[in-house]
């Protein structure tokens, strides 16, 4: 028994790969309309039909990679929460949920979001009465998923390692947020703007958090928390399109959607790209890290791919999807004046400065761990690993790229179920991104060749600039005690730290007490918004005794109120 577990252990993971593969393919051939053997299991309530099925296909590509066990349960959760009902998505995303809490403090963190998917799934069963709260319950309930915070801490307790559990968990709330029910006009245009405000001031928090990140997981974990707070700004597009009946933004809406489930591809190569360097130059801290543009070229290439995909610059996925947001924040029905200016001049701008934020943590980490030096000698010692783990990360790696050169063709595939887009199938040579009034388009493509011709340029300039010295020249020290041989990049003195960057840049535009004061002053508010909200609900429950309620009974006293509420409405 014990001879045969090695040989189990190695086949175990490859067949769980193909298994997930031919749950991409059942997905599509089921989108596309293509019969399978023995059709088609209804059960209604329990699993689900529709477009959103389709968030298989990345979902299946995150398990087909995952290596850890609690990345594995994680997509089980996910997987259950995309095909299933109702009731039985909360079930699932609560498993995901379970599956990301690593510690009991993180347990705790998550029980609100428990509550919120009890009463999600209570009212999936009656869409009539509480409709209009769904999307506020499914805000709460999908926080925990998307990485979504306020808070601009940045230590471990504060932000979590990003891992393959973390993208399962945003396909998780994607699909929660696909199959809102459909409610008032009034509720659906409240709802719309709130989740439009919320969306911007998420993203601009993600971005900081990932600029002031200690080490490269937690930098990942800010950028997905900013493609969190894309997805609710998007939730709450679609929502506005509906309550004012404008289906041309609904569908550019649904279109982008889409394109964040793309995007979240490039986290999988973002995370398959720091497994093999955690594996080869040891911890991820930013500083203790360096020089790996150098010592590993080809795993580096890889990851900055990812990084940019990420970061929103062109001509990849992420800036994509930042040219069809601002579209439709500039199509959205405003009234005339500047008072009817104001509140999209205020999105843009947050959004501008999340993104400039975002830039910044981008050019940190480049600079530190792959244009920096080494800072230690087993980050000086790491190489390009063999050239089987190699092709397992370019094999994570080529989805992304194809998706940001010809993203019409994602969008056909994910949307195989629309008979408007299965007649458009045979025109796919049209992979542009059209804007919701029709009058712009985005051709990735060209951007694309565009960007290789340019690189390719730079690459022969470098190369004919480039003259071999004849000999050896020992250079001029002026001095200083001689280099250790293991910081083959030189003199320590000369080269970018783990903050200098982001530091340097906006010392230009605020100076560092502000800087520091501010982050004080919003860390103490916060902290008073919390001790004020629990002394409150300290007095509701015993008239004055300020002390603490326990969890159970918050847990009893809510669902009491949630049916209490649900028998008055109806």
């Amino acid at each position: 028994m014990c001879v045969g577990l090695p040989g189990q252990a190695r086949w175990a993971r490859p067949v769980r790969a193909a298994g997930w593969l031919v749950v991409c393919g059942m997905a599509m051939a089921c989108s596309h309309r293509c019969a399978l053997p023995g059709g088609v299991v209804a059960w209604p309530g329990v699993f689900a039909g529709g477009p959103d099925v389709m968030l298989l296909v990345p979902l299946g590509l995150v398990a087909a990679l995952a290596r850890i066990p609690r990345d594995c349960s994680a997509s089980l959760g996910a997987a259950l929460a995309v095909i299933g009902g109702g009731v039985v998505s909360s079930i699932g995303a609560g498993w995901v949920l379970l599956a990301l809490c690593r510690t009991p403090q993180a347990g705790r963190r998550h029980a609100p979001d428990m509550i919120a998917l009890l009463l999600v799934a209570a009212g999936s069963r009656f869409p009539g009465q509480v409709g209009y709260l769904l999307p506020g319950l499914c805000w709460l309930a999908t926080q925990g998923l998307l990485g979504l915070s306020l808070s601009l801490r940045v230590a471990p307790r504060g932000l979590r390692p990003f891992h393959m559990a973390d993208i399962a968990a945003m396909i998780a709330a994607m699909s929660l947020w696909a199959r809102l029910p459909a409610g008032t006009a009034v509720a659906d245009m409240r709802w719309g703007g709130v989740l439009i405000v919320a969306g911007c001031l998420f993203y601009m928090t993600a971005s900081w958090r990932a600029l002031r990140a200690p080490d490269a997981r937690r930098v990942m974990t800010g950028l997905a928390g900013g493609t969190g707070a894309i997805i609710i700004t998007l939730a709450g597009l679609m929502l506005l399109a509906r309550a004012d009946d404008l289906p041309g933004m609904a569908s550019c809406a649904q279109r982008t959607y889409l394109l964040v489930a793309g995007l979240l591809l490039a986290g999988v190569l973002a995370v398959r790209a720091l497994d093999v360097m955690e594996r080869e130059a040891g911890a991820l801290l930013l500083f203790r890290l360096g020089g790996l543009g150098v010592l590993m070229p080809r795993l580096s290439a890889l990851f900055a791919l990812a990084l940019l995909a990420e970061s929103g610059l062109p001509p990849l996925l992420g800036f994509s999807i930042i040219w069809m947001l601002l579209r439709l924040l500039a199509s959205m029905p405003h009234a005339g004046g500047l008072a009817g200016e104001v509140p999209l001049l205020l999105a843009l701008a947050v959004l501008g400065v999340g993104w400039a934020v975002r830039m910044l943590a981008l050019v940190r980490i480049v600079a530190v761990m792959l244009c920096g030096r080494p800072r230690t000698p087993r980050g000086a010692g790491a190489a390009d690993p063999p050239v089987r783990e190699q092709w397992a990360v370019l094999g994570a790696g080529l989805p992304i790229m194809l998706v940001s050169i010809w993203p019409g063709w994602w969008l056909a595939l994910m949307q195989g179920a629309d008979a408007q887009v299965a007649s458009a199938w045979p025109h796919l040579a049209a992979v542009a991104l059209t804007a919701p009034d029709g009058g712009a388009a985005l051709h990735p493509a060209r951007l694309c060749l565009f960007a290789a011709l340019v690189g390719a340029v730079v690459a022969v300039v470098r190369r004919l600039a480039r003259r071999p010295p004849a000999r050896q020249v020992a250079g001029w020290q002026q001095g200083a005690p001689v280099v250790p041989p293991w910081m083959v990049f030189g003199d320590p003195l000369t080269q970018v730290g783990p903050g200098n960057p982001a530091r340097m840049l906006l010392d230009m535009a605020v100076a560092a007490p502000a800087r520091r004061r501010f982050v004080r002053d919003y860390a103490h508010g916060l902290l008073l918004a919390r001790r004020l909200m629990r002394s409150g609900t300290g007095r509701v429950a015993d008239a004055g005794c300020w002390r603490r309620v326990p969890g159970a009974v918050v847990l009893v006293v809510a669902c009491v109120l949630a049916l209490m509420f649900i028998a008055w409405q109806g």
